[in-house]
């Protein structure tokens, strides 16, 4: 959100310089204008681009994490039973690398300079799973 913030108020202020620079005819202040309304440009529409991206396709994705979640619960009620046909550091592997992920996802929904960036029904719909 404040990424987002920063990037149109760079883009206002290259605009202000522009027309400011204008009035009197400085040279300098019409340049830097120019120079900041570019970069202004440029980092909003990619941020505006990356917030699109990270909500279209949620129900998509939280159905795709309710698998994973589920398999990865089955999967560890294996290991803990008296099947030994799967590989236990592999579930326990696996189940930490969700974990990561998931603690990443909630971490960067929750900060407010990438909140924007991550879908909340995606991020709230995710759970970790407990290792005993």
């Amino acid at each position: 959100m404040i990424l987002t913030f920063i990037a149109f108020a760079v883009l206002a202020a290259g605009l202000y310089m522009y027309i400011k620079g204008c009035n009197p005819c400085n040279e300098i202040l019409i340049d830097w204008g120019i120079v900041a309304a570019v970069v202004g440009t440029i980092a909003a529409t990619v941020m505006v681009f990356l917030i699109i991206i990270a909500h279209v396709g949620v129900d998509v994705t939280i159905e795709e994490n309710r698998i994973k979640y589920e398999s990865l619960c089955k999967r560890y009620e294996l290991i803990t039973s008296e099947y030994e046909d799967i590989s236990k550091s592999d579930v326990v592997k696996d189940i930490t690398e969700w974990n990561l992920d998931v603690y990443s996802k909630k971490h960067w929904a929750n900060n407010p300079w990438t909140n924007w960036f991550y879908s909340k029904r995606v991020t709230d719909s995710v759970e970790m799973i407990e290792i005993k």
